[in-house]
């Protein structure tokens, strides 16, 4: 959460953790003695539960936040997450430092204000060792043939030089990061610095060594006992590798020819960086870069056989964006802030089945929207009426859906949600690099049934979810996913304003639901839960708001049966539809969100906090996510109308003090969903996965 107080334009201090707690511990001060505009974000990539733990303990006595990522993610993708979590937390610039470099207040404070002063420039201090010598002061790398040279190395410049900063202190503004994407996820270690300077470059930013500022780094502390023997054998891999992975990714072919051509020299240069007197001791460096100069070449020979369309530049991509609906409920107002992170820079298209409000608020953005007949798998699609349905919605879409693909989509296709995986399909069959976003997260499916809808993502060149709950149902239909998923929270407007909670609850508490009226969503809990709370002479009203899918209009009917069966009829009201739920939200004094089955995320429970309105929501899948951390909020075991009351009763009879939670939950939920930061962090991704070869 951010820090009461703080100035404007924060910095977060991002650091990757690998196994290596104790530098952690030697070189990272308490985030209180940095000073009220830093924040620090530690990410964790798992390496034993033993270094996690430790990690966890002390962090929590330090005051910075911890990131615990499931797995070793590499350096790129932890600093990506890392930045997410250090824009949640308010933060408008961000230093990425090693665990084995050492940073004074004062430093950090000057980066902070000269970041501040030229948001389009990457800056890096001097760095030297704990005995003084200069171990980074900018350096150089060849286009001509990819070696690297430091700028005050005594040898002959290299040909075609570019500068390049090195990722053990860096800062980079979120101007210029959301302009970028954040480092390119696929290098895992090594040169994805280089890359982001090439990258910074090219769009127009400026890379500066700041010699005045000193940061102490004793390079290699991270690799332990190996580094007394040389480097490490992941050094010499992953530097010959992604020498050529850069190539294959930002060079012509003429010029990654040459370099392919080098790979032998060089390979042979990087290794003899350790010593000539490890090649005699162990086999085990020359074979690490000698696999990795076989895995780039690869990847290098790759790119040069691949057809690959350059655009002009200043030519927008052109980009199909499908969707399976046209209202305004939680994935669709999802998908309308992922157009809005493109329509600035690429031409959008959106294909739609049909119209509806999300139709007019696209084209309010600035997209283009289609209407495409497309099969959209529901539940309905399992008896035989609406499997019919699904197969003529297929084939009558087929050909306008291709169509759509060589021309709207011909740089890059997004699909919103597992529902339409015809789309991914087809993408896949036109050569077109494609983007699933999974929103579905549903455990009580059965497992066939899981297994069919996973099965097109294995043909997703990169999949987003909305919540590590949502990642890990997939991963059970979908082994191996992870390597290509990332999570990002949904990002969600707040209100113009924000009137705080009623100071004294008078004519009673009201209560309402958001959402659609099924029985998956539990509006039915919320009614039993108001006649519970009646009985027990607490009075209290609620209102419904949300519509049925076509055809399911017989819930509403039982629902309304429900309601006059229990003598509720002037206490519920059902209010449809309605597109701006702000106000509403407003008139309210709690919120309900009961669903009975797994929800990926919860949209709906969020923008019940963002309103400063207390909540209760089902204990379980991605609500549990969506309403972690905020003290206003009570989860309850989903369908039990009992514990729902008591959980009302509760929040009523401490109402003062639940209203000043709420507020200051306001301001927590607004800095950890910010549009700007979703669509920033989405604009990124689709970016990197469309560029990418």
């Amino acid at each position: 959460m951010s820090r009461p107080g703080a100035s404007e334009g924060a910095i977060g201090v991002v650091v990757v953790n690998f196994g290596s707690h104790r530098l952690l511990a030697q070189n990272l001060p308490g985030a209180t003695g940095l000073g009220p505009d830093v924040r620090v974000v530690v990410v964790d990539n798992h390496s034993t539960d033993q270094e996690r733990e430790a990690v966890r303990t002390l962090a929590a006595a330090r005051g910075w936040e911890l990131v615990g990522l499931p797995d070793n993610r590499g350096f790129g993708a932890a600093t990506n997450v890392g930045i997410a979590r250090a824009q949640e937390l308010g933060c408008v610039t961000y230093l990425c430092l090693n665990p084995d470099a050492r940073a004074t207040p004062a430093v950090i404070a000057e980066l902070r204000a000269h970041s501040l002063r030229q948001p389009l420039t990457v800056i890096s201090p001097l760095i030297t060792s704990s005995t003084g010598e200069v171990v980074f002061s900018g350096s150089t790398l060849s286009l001509r043939d990819g070696r690297v040279r430091g700028a005050r190395s005594p040898r002959p410049p290299l040909p075609d030089p570019e500068p390049w900063l090195t990722g053990a202190c860096l800062v980079i503004h979120a101007q210029l990061w959301a302009r970028l994407g954040g480092f390119d996820e696929t290098y895992f270690l090594y040169w994805e610095d280089v890359d982001l300077s090439h990258r910074a470059l090219a769009a127009g930013g400026h890379l500066e060594v700041r010699e005045d500022l000193q940061v102490v780094h004793d390079e290699g502390g991270t690799h332990g006992a190996e580094r007394a023997h040389g480097k490490s054998a992941l050094y010499y891999r992953y530097n010959c590798r992604n020498r050529l992975t850069f190539a294959a990714r930002n060079l012509s072919r003429p010029d990654l020819l040459r370099w392919l051509v080098a790979t032998p020299r060089v390979s042979w240069e990087i290794l003899l960086r350790g010593g000539r007197r490890q090649l005699v001791e162990s086999p085990r460096p020359a074979w690490a870069a000698l696999r990795g100069s076989i895995e780039g070449a690869l990847l290098g020979l790759a790119a040069l056989v691949r057809p690959v369309r350059r655009r002009p530049a200043g030519e927008p991509r052109r980009v199909l964006l499908a969707h399976p609906g046209s209202e305004l409920y939680g994935s669709d107002r999802v998908f309308l802030e992922s157009v809005a992170a493109l329509v600035a820079d690429d031409q959008v298209v959106v294909a739609l089945p049909g119209p509806g409000p999300l139709a007019d608020a696209l084209q309010k953005v600035g997209a283009q929207v289609v209407t495409c007949r497309m099969p959209v798998i529901r539940k309905s699609a399992l008896r035989p009426v609406g499997a019919l349905r699904l197969l003529v919605d297929a084939v009558a879409g087929l050909l306008p859906a291709v169509r759509l693909l060589r021309t709207a989509g011909r740089d890059g296709v997004y699909v919103s949600t597992l529902t339409i995986p015809l789309w991914i399909v087809l993408a896949w069959l036109s050569g077109r690099r494609v983007v699933c976003h999974v929103h579905e997260a549903e455990r009580g499916a059965p497992a066939l049934v899981r297994r069919l809808l996973a099965l097109p993502v294995s043909w997703a060149s990169a999949v987003v979810v909305n919540s590590r709950f949502s990642l890990e149902v997939l991963a059970e239909s979908a082994p191996g996913i992870e390597s290509r998923a990332t999570v990002v929270h949904n990002g969600i407007p707040s209100p113009a304003t924000v009137p705080p909670p009623r100071t004294e609850l008078t004519g009673g508490v009201r209560l309402l639901f958001i959402g659609r009226l099924s029985a998956r969503k539990g509006p039915q809990v919320a009614v039993a839960a108001l006649a519970e709370l009646r009985s027990r002479g607490v009075p209290a009203c609620l209102d419904l708001l949300g519509g049925v899918f076509p055809g399911y209009e017989w819930f509403e009917a039982e629902l309304r049966e429900a309601v006059a069966a229990a003598g509720l009829d002037g206490q519920v009201a059902f209010r449809g539809f309605e597109a701006d739920v702000w106000p509403v939200l407003a008139a309210a004094d709690v919120v309900l969100v009961p669903s009975v089955v797994d929800e990926p995320f919860g949209n709906t429970a969020v923008e019940a906090v963002l309103a400063a309105r207390p909540l209760v929501v089902s204990d379980s899948s991605g609500l549990r996510e969506a309403a972690a951390g905020y003290a206003s909020a009570r989860a309850v075991p989903p369908g039990h109308a009992t514990a729902w009351a008591d959980a009302v009763a509760g929040l009523v009879a401490d109402w003062p003090t639940v209203g000043r939670l709420a507020v200051e939950d306001a301001q927590r939920a607004r800095a950890r969903h910010a549009p700007e930061t979703y669509r920033a962090e989405m604009a990124g991704l689709l970016r990197r996965t469309w560029e990418s070869r």
